[in-house]
């Protein structure tokens, strides 16, 4: 189910008999569906066609390389519409929940809704494709919104699932250490460290040159916004590192120069090499 596809009947059916969350509300459903649905936070929607309905179940289970459920069970909640039938048909029926997240997953995605999508995928364990539509479709926008306590709470959630996921450190694991990298950097400038440069230099060009590297490897399914959003990163980090205490007048030239090769507007690289050269005129200007 990693791939994007029109729905036939059979996962027309399943977006229809799925479990629904406060995420896809009553109304909605029911607007898609024109079957009635429990509004108090979970229902199910319920296609008039039973054989559909058996059809659905049939091509999820396929899917999951799962054994379909008996036929005692497909009749039993053939016409369930309330929240008691579903509570009853996933919990005393062992249906496995996941099958409902993967489905929701499946329908979000279709219309669009990457976030829908991602949250029901982190709910079904699907690691490899909900950290691929965070990166490419939704943790930029929450990025450049300041949105940050939500881009912390799904990257953490992906990470206990790290070694799952290919490209990792490419990926999400940029924005977990972007904001152990910025912390890092504030507090040691609020303790006017004039020791820690060197290290934080380091640190941030070892940073710089994975940003750049996420770049190439994601590449044209990154857009424009996700590559403002490590702009903004790099942008944040530089100018932490120019208020970093420093036993010299100037940042050194090495500091300067690994700037220049962060990913950074123009203007920004302009501003960065006016430095580097001043402090280049500096040195010659000392050099007995």
């Amino acid at each position: 189910m990693g791939s994007r596809r029109r729905p036939g009947p059979a996962l027309a059916g399943i977006s229809k008999v799925t479990h629904c969350t406060t995420r896809c509300s009553a109304s909605s459903a029911c607007a898609e569906s024109g079957s009635a649905s429990s509004s108090s936070g979970r229902g199910v929607i319920v296609e008039d066609d039973a054989e559909l309905e058996r059809q659905a179940w049939l091509t999820l289970a396929q899917e999951e390389g799962k054994s379909l459920p008996p036929a005692f069970v497909l009749r039993r909640v053939e016409g369930m519409k309330n929240e008691q039938a579903i509570s009853e048909y996933i919990v005393e029926l062992g249906i496995p929940e996941e099958w409902m997240h993967e489905a929701l997953a499946l329908y979000h995605e279709y219309y669009g809704d990457k976030q829908g999508a991602l949250e029901n995928l982190i709910q079904c364990g699907n690691w490899k494709k909900a950290h691929t539509i965070f990166v490419t479709s939704v943790a930029h926008s929450m990025f450049l919104s300041s949105n940050h306590q939500e881009v912390w709470r799904i990257t953490s959630a992906l990470e206990n699932h790290k070694y799952e996921i290919a490209d990792w450190d490419l990926g999400a694991g940029i924005y977990i250490d972007f904001y152990i990298l910025k912390n890092s950097m504030q507090e040691r400038n609020a303790m006017d460290d004039s020791g820690s440069l060197e290290e934080m230099s380091e640190s941030c060009r070892s940073f710089f040159g994975r940003l750049n590297e996420s770049l190439l490897v994601w590449g044209s399914k990154l857009p424009v916004e996700s590559r403002a959003c490590y702009s903004k990163m790099a942008e944040e980090l530089c100018a932490l590192l120019v208020d970093t205490p420093s036993e010299t007048l100037n940042l050194p030239m090495g500091c300067l120069l690994m700037m220049l090769n962060a990913p950074v507007p123009d203007e920004s690289r302009s501003s960065y090499l006016q430095d580097a050269l001043s402090v280049f005129t500096e040195i010659l200007c000392s050099d007995p």
